[in-house]
């Protein structure tokens, strides 16, 4: 390769980063917190290339289409799952509006460890949105060693740009209002395994909710799915075969709300006559299911046109004013609850 022929992209591959890490230490960018080890090996991988800057090219780079990707890291239903079709919802019209293109990468189901930042620089992106993490996620601090822009919906420890809801305010929420209607038999099936965080949050804000009503413990009522309709209508069977049996169950999401209805239906009882159902999310289908459903709005769109304009800021070298954004969640109130028969 001829020495005035090498470009940033070069230097990226050759440093195994990303071209706008390339950028921001080549240019003594202010106000990024690139690795030592990182700054040293592009700085090397530069050197040994014989890499020389083109002003002109600079220039042009400023209003060049950058590349975003959405890495979903539990993605076993990747291009089903209402929620992730409702991020990209919000995501594409701010990427649309700023001129970046979009990529989605399916990084395997739980349990799965891909190298997170190979599977992002094979993408071709410049950064990345990242959901449905770990709350402790390797991957996450792997990207920043890498020097890859991140931005993560959902919660995880570190430092990393975050961007979620009060999950364990707005389970309460949902909790509460059962009590309020009169149910006193609550079971509670959580949506995921322990290790995620959005998973122990709820159920914390559920417990919450019965602590305050003076309706704990309630261990004996509560079940653990995995994401999916059908681990939803399995851990209601379980609930259904109580006795007595709960009078309401709250859903951890959606998904397993729709499971749950569906193991209702099956024991030949009736919805919300024998038993309400409340879920989370507020997903497209919520409202047209049969009865339709009770749940927690999650703003996923407004999840994803927040962490967009974030992400894009990074890449172009702005910073996000705060660490962690919250925003706020309100219950839709629909025909699956209702008093208890008894």
């Amino acid at each position: 390769m001829k020495r005035g022929k090498v470009s940033s992209r070069d230097v990226a591959h050759a440093a195994g980063v990303s071209r706008t890490t390339v950028s921001f230490v080549l240019n003594a960018a202010p106000g990024k917190i690139i690795p030592e080890e990182t700054r040293k090996r592009v700085l090397a991988a530069a050197a040994e290339l014989g890499y020389q800057p083109d002003k002109e090219a600079a220039r042009l780079a400023k209003s060049a289409r950058h590349i975003v990707a959405l890495a979903v890291r539990h993605s076993s239903s990747i291009y089903s799952d209402a929620y992730i079709l409702r991020l990209i919802e919000g995501m594409a019209p701010v990427l649309n509006r700023r001129r970046c293109g979009f990529v989605l990468v399916p990084c395997g189901g739980r349990g799965a460890t891909p190298d997170l930042a190979a599977l992002i620089r094979s993408a071709g992106a410049d950064g990345v949105v990242i959901t449905n993490t770990l709350e402790d996620d390797a991957g996450v601090p792997a990207l920043a060693i890498a020097g890859i822009p991140a931005i993560v919906i959902g919660t995880v420890k570190g430092e990393a740009y975050q961007i979620d809801i009060d999950n364990e305010k707005a389970a309460q929420a949902t909790a509460d209002y059962l009590v309020q209607l009169g149910h006193r038999r609550i079971g509670m099936i959580v949506h995921a395994p322990a290790d995620y965080h959005a998973a122990t949050a709820r159920l914390a804000g559920f417990r919450q909710a019965m602590a305050d009503a003076g309706l704990s413990p309630v261990e004996a009522s509560i079940r653990w799915a995995d994401f999916s309709e059908e681990s939803g209508r399995l851990a209601m069977k379980e609930l259904l075969e109580l006795r007595p049996r709960p009078t309401a169950v709250f859903a951890g999401n959606d998904a397993i709300a729709y499971g749950a209805l569906q193991a209702v239906r099956e024991a030949g009882l009736a919805v919300p006559a024998d038993i309400s159902i409340a879920g989370f999310d507020d997903d497209f289908p919520s409202r047209y299911v049969f009865p339709p459903l009770t749940t927690m709005t999650l703003p996923a769109a407004a999840l994803g046109e927040r962490a967009a304009e974030m992400i894009v800021d990074l890449i172009r070298g702005r910073n996000p004013p705060e660490r962690r954004t919250i925003l706020e969640t309100q219950l839709s109130i629909r025909g699956s609850c209702a008093p208890p028969a008894e």
